[in-house]
Parts: C-alpha cells; structure tokens; sequence
C-alpha cells in the first residue's frame, strides 16, 4: 500500500508541476474572461473525437508492441530497472502492481504529458506559427523529450532510441491533429488515447511479453 500511495503521491506532483508553467502563462493572457481549464484544453470534447483517438491509440499500441517482439535491442530497454515497464515487471503482477501500473499510465505519464505539450506547447506554437509548422514542431519537440528519456533512463541502443522518437513524434503529432481539427481544442481524447496505449503497452510489456 505504501508503493501505491508514494506513487500517487508522485503523480499528482508531476502533474502539478507539468501545469505549472501554462498556470504562469495563464496570469499573464490577454483574454481574462478565459478560465485555466479552458486555456489548457481541459474540457468536453465530440464523441467522434473520442472514437478517432481510440482508434489510433489501438494502432499505436499494436505498432509499439510489434517492435518489442522485433527487436532485441528495444526489448532489453524496456526491461532497463529505470524504466516504468522494467520497474514493473520486476514487482511482477499482483493488485498492487497493477495499481501502480495505472496511476502511473493514467495520471503521471499520459494527464501530466497531455497538459504541457498539447494544452500548452502545442497551444503556443501553433497561435506562433500556424497549425502546419505548430504542430510539427510540438511533435518534434515531444519525440526528442521522449527519446532523451529513453535513452539515458532506459540506457537503450541508438536504435531504439531513434525509433521511439519517430513513434512519439508521430503519436504527438496524430493526437495533436485530431485536437485541432475534431475535439474543438480539447486533451481529453488525447488523454484517452495516451493513457489507454500506456496502460495497455505497460502491462503487455511488464507482465505478458
């Protein structure tokens, strides 16, 4: 139980310090009619816009989980004792680690990473530069955050690094699209699509694989 609550604990920290610096922007917007939720994108969206993400999600997970199976190199990164799969995966599968497991994919990773880099990053960029160049670059941006990550948590080979930065470049990239053009702004289908492909990947990769 203490693992449990030290990790919630560490989530609900990642994700107040991820909307840190959109809070501080926030103080300072032209627009003081907007509210902090509406100025990240954290509202309702379509339901078709829910259904879209689903579907890439599904997509994204299968192409993730194909190159586990693929590469020995990515495989063993995966497993690295810094890495969230490789953490779990050495608890080995019981309520506790599952629990974990969630609040890690759900809140930490996927909420916190949805707040800074489409409600924020993405938001900015694309006012900058227009939607084409704006959501290029958060992409960008994204995949390099995540290949950073991986290669020096995970101590993975450049292989494998390279390759999870063109599929966080692209995940940032199709969720960002769908964003912009279907949810009306909102992370929440982002958010959907984020916290189901990590709450599935972890657990196929931790306990199946």
């Amino acid at each position: 139980m203490d693992i449990i609550i030290k990790e919630l604990i560490s989530a609900v920290l990642q994700i107040t310090v991820f909307a840190l610096v959109p809070f501080i922007f926030f103080l300072f917007r032209k627009d003081r009619n907007e509210r902090f939720f509406g100025y990240i994108g954290l509202y309702g969206a379509p339901l078709n816009s829910i259904m879209l993400v689903l579907l890439a999600g599904i997509l994204m997970i299968a192409a993730g989980i194909s190159v586990s199976f693929i590469s020995s190199g990515f495989r063993e990164a995966l497993y690295s004792p810094n890495s969230v799969t490789g953490k779990l995966h050495a608890m080995g599968l019981s309520p506790v680690s599952v629990a974990v497991l969630l609040i890690t994919a759900l809140l930490k990773t996927s909420l916190s990473e949805e707040i800074f880099f489409r409600g924020f990053i993405a938001k900015r960029l694309i006012k900058k530069f227009g939607y084409n160049t704006g959501n290029i670059l958060q992409s960008v941006i994204f995949g390099i955050v995540h290949l950073l990550l991986f290669y020096f948590i995970a101590k993975s080979d450049v292989g494998a690094a390279i390759f999870i930065f063109i599929f966080s470049s692209a995940a940032g990239y199709i969720i960002c699209y769908i964003k912009e053009k279907y949810a009306e702004g909102s992370i929440i289908p982002g958010w959907v699509a984020h916290g189901l492909g990590n709450t599935v990947s972890y657990f196929i990769i931790a306990f199946v694989i």
